[in-house]
């Protein structure tokens, strides 16, 4: 079996939906239950994968290594069909690496908690990338429980002392230990193409780690939410006009700049390396809500092949901290 970590970074508000409203959220985002933390559910994530892959129907070979990695597709309704068959590929769900929330100072900063890099640090493994510098080491600044020993927060970056993310003030001091992962994790997670420089270098810096249950609050309370209608169409006299039809409900989304990392796996090293070729570097289309301008997420493929260059990243974390 070979394995790969998928980064996605989302370009775009996306909305990935849930399987019943919860509260005054009418289409709220999918969530784990026990960590309340945002997930991309493995069937959604493949299901986006299969669209992105879908070749057209004169790609006759195309279509044969589609169906070799996706499996049939399901037949239609009331008729059997003799061609059905499991894909090779296997699709994990995408897990939170970091969440951007407002700030007073620098626009807006990431959050990640223990639970978010120690996840990343697993899946990695699995992949047979080492992606980071472990997170657990001899003076580690967080409890077994996730809480900080000291400040409410650490950070990347030399901004230390009280800072305002979203609704919470809370004091932070700088961690070398959190400097090196972040800077390191700008040059894996996201897209090694000229515009994503100054996200590379902000991440490097504008990255605060927290408890697993700030990390969970932040993102529920900084998560957007619109209010949507859906019109119809109504007569006033003999001229046409729009009219509430349905609503207003309410959509939840993920923000744009979050980092999610999933786990891909199938049977073939040439399909899996077809996957990579064709998904990194570009951008894949994910949830619902595409005819507003949602769900775009820039994708990175990492495979023991495809590691980056530690030395690269180690130079661009000294250079945000000068």
């Amino acid at each position: 079996m070979d394995r790969a970590l998928l980064f996605l970074y989302a370009e775009t508000p996306v909305h990935v939906g849930a399987d019943a409203s919860t509260g005054a959220l009418d289409l709220p985002i999918q969530r784990e239950i026990g960590t309340g933390l945002p997930i991309i559910k493995a069937e959604s994530l493949k299901g986006a994968l299969r669209e992105r892959f879908r070749p057209a129907r004169d790609q006759v070979a195309d279509r044969e290594r589609w169906l070799r990695i996706f499996g049939a597709e399901p037949p239609a309704a009331g008729t059997r069909s003799a061609e059905l068959r499991p894909g090779s590929l296997r699709v994990h769900e995408a897990q939170l690496v970091a969440f951007p929330a407002p700030a007073l100072a620098r626009t807006f900063v990431w959050v990640t908690s223990p639970l978010a890099r120690a996840r990343l640090e697993r899946k990695a493994r699995l992949a047979g990338v080492d992606i980071a510098p472990a997170s657990r080491s001899e003076g580690d600044d967080t409890t077994p429980s996730g809480e900080p020993s000291g400040p409410d927060c650490l950070t990347a970056g030399p901004h230390t002392g009280l800072s305002v993310l979203g609704p919470y003030s809370v004091t932070v001091s700088h961690s070398p230990e959190l400097a090196d992962w972040a800077a390191y994790l700008g040059q894996a997670a996201l897209p090694d193409l000229p515009e994503h420089t100054f996200f590379k270098k902000k991440l490097a810096t504008d990255v605060f780690g927290c408890s697993d249950d700030l990390l969970s609050a932040i993102s529920r309370d900084c998560a957007p939410v619109a209010a949507r209608v859906q019109l119809g169409t109504g007569e006033d006299g003999q001229a046409p006009r729009k009219t509430v039809q349905h609503g207003p409900f309410y959509s939840e989304y993920l923000p744009a700049e979050t980092l999610l990392a999933a786990l891909i796996e199938c049977d073939r090293a040439d399909d899996l390396d077809y996957l990579r070729e064709v998904l990194d570097h570009q951008v894949l289309r994910v949830g619902g809500d595409e005819t507003v301008g949602k769900g775009l997420m820039w994708c990175r493929v990492l495979s023991p092949r495809t590691v980056p260059d530690t030395d690269n990243a180690e130079r661009a974390g000294a250079g945000a901290h000068r």
